[in-house]
């Protein structure tokens, strides 16, 4: 991989932005308001859509043994704490807890739709609206609030994790009729060790995939570690490093200017290993390394030796961050695949709503200086041969360089 070196002296830094924190100040009590509206909107809506599960539903622990492998979907399997084993669970099946002080049983359902990534590349865009379909819950925090699940992605052994499977049901919110769950979480895509995981424990699961030209990728990606105090720079060298690290250099504030990417680029190149699946796997742990997260073709690998084709529906940035009415279009491209029904997200106060806290957000407001020319050519350069064989893997062009949809080096 050569980086092309640019044939004119480097500019001067550019001058720094307007500070993030008359920015914060300004709609951080705005953020708060809205979020505890739409949380109450959430509980008043989570009271009203709960419904009772008939006993006469529920296949027994003694009755279990009858199932011929896998439960399908919707099926509910009553729990003791052991008697429902790995082997019979499924996308979509439901588990029931055995009941509490209260004579109340608890029923939690597997997702039918996890979103696996890629960082930095709309899948939040996607989730504003799924996670507002009323056919669909995400798990949740304590007060209700959709987050990411990264149970596995956060797991130092993620095949232990998927036999602790009872921990990861936790994670979603109680079930109700009709509705199903979905994991969010882009970590997923970038650790080859979650697709055997996942296929073991869920093999009907669907995946989405959203996927950006890797050399913008790896930019924004960069601007939210320096967004997150995790870029800095000690004399030539700029490198990521965890907050919290006393052997750090000089922390850089938001925005990183450009010339601050392109020594870190510089560094990272200098040091790639000839294996760029090996740079892509990394740890194998969900580390945030930026540059190999763009070797999308090798991340997904993994994920299509253990899961059929017709079982992933990848979205491109750029078809659908144009406009609303572009990024309604995949969502609506999302509700065919995972089988539910159409949703007028147009007609719902509290999509309205969440789009204007979207939009409030510290991390949307925050604005950075364009990439360098020359480093943006190096990016392009590395991954040219990527961006081909990923096209040729998903039988589309690509509007990037190498994709055969626009744009090359």
């Amino acid at each position: 991989m050569l980086r092309r070196q640019s044939a004119t002296k480097a500019e001067p830094p550019l001058q720094r932005l307007p500070s993030q924190d008359k920015y914060k100040a300004r709609v951080l009590p705005l953020l708060a308001a809205s979020v505890a509206c739409i949380v109450a909107a959430s509980l008043i809506l989570r009271t009203t859509m709960a419904s009772a599960l008939q006993t006469d539903d529920v296949v027994t622990c003694q009755d279990q043994h009858r199932l011929n492998g896998r439960a399908v979907a919707g099926t509910t399997l009553a729990d003791d704490g052991h008697c429902v084993k790995a082997a019979t669970l499924d996308a979509g099946v439901c588990v029931e807890d055995a009941a509490d002080w209260r004579g109340v049983h608890r029923r939690r359902c597997l997702p039918s739709l996890a979103v696996i990534g890629a960082m930095k590349s709309g899948t939040t865009n996607i989730m504003l609206y799924l996670q507002n379909h009323p056919q669909l819950r995400t798990s949740e925090d304590l007060i209700g609030w959709p987050q990411e699940s990264r149970y596995f992605s956060a797991a130092h052994d993620p095949e232990a994790a998927g036999r602790n499977w009872r921990f990861y049901l936790r994670k979603y919110p109680p079930a109700t009729d009709g509705v199903l769950t979905f994991d969010k979480s882009p970590n997923y895509l970038l650790n080859p060790k979650i697709p055997s995981v996942l296929s073991s424990l869920m093999p009907s699961l669907k995946l989405l995939v959203c996927l950006r030209n890797p050399t913008s990728r790896a930019y924004s990606h960069f601007q939210h570690e320096c967004r997150n105090g995790r870029i800095v720079q000690s004399k030539e060298n700029v490198y990521r490093c965890k907050p919290g690290n006393k052997n750090c250099g000089e922390r850089l504030s938001f925005p990183c200017a450009p010339e601050a990417f392109d020594a870190l680029v510089t560094a990272q190149l200098a040091g790639a290993p000839m294996d760029r699946c090996a740079w892509a796997r990394g740890s194998g742990s969900g580390d945030s390394n930026v540059l190999p997260r763009g070797f999308y073709d090798c991340q997904l690998a993994p994920w299509f030796d253990r899961f059929p084709r017709s079982q992933l529906l990848a979205l491109v940035f750029e078809d659908f961050v144009s406009s609303r009415e572009a990024t309604l279009e995949a969502v609506a491209r999302v509700e065919r695949f995972a089988g539910l029904q159409p949703f007028d997200y147009g007609r719902s106060a509290r999509v309205a709503a969440v789009e204007r806290l979207y939009a409030l957000m510290p991390s949307r407001g925050g604005r950075y200086a364009p990439m360098l020319a020359a480093t943006r050519g190096a990016l392009d350069d590395l991954y040219c041969q990527p961006n081909r064989a990923l096209s040729a893997t998903l039988r589309r062009p690509l509007p990037w360089p190498c994709g055969d949809g626009g744009g090359a080096v």
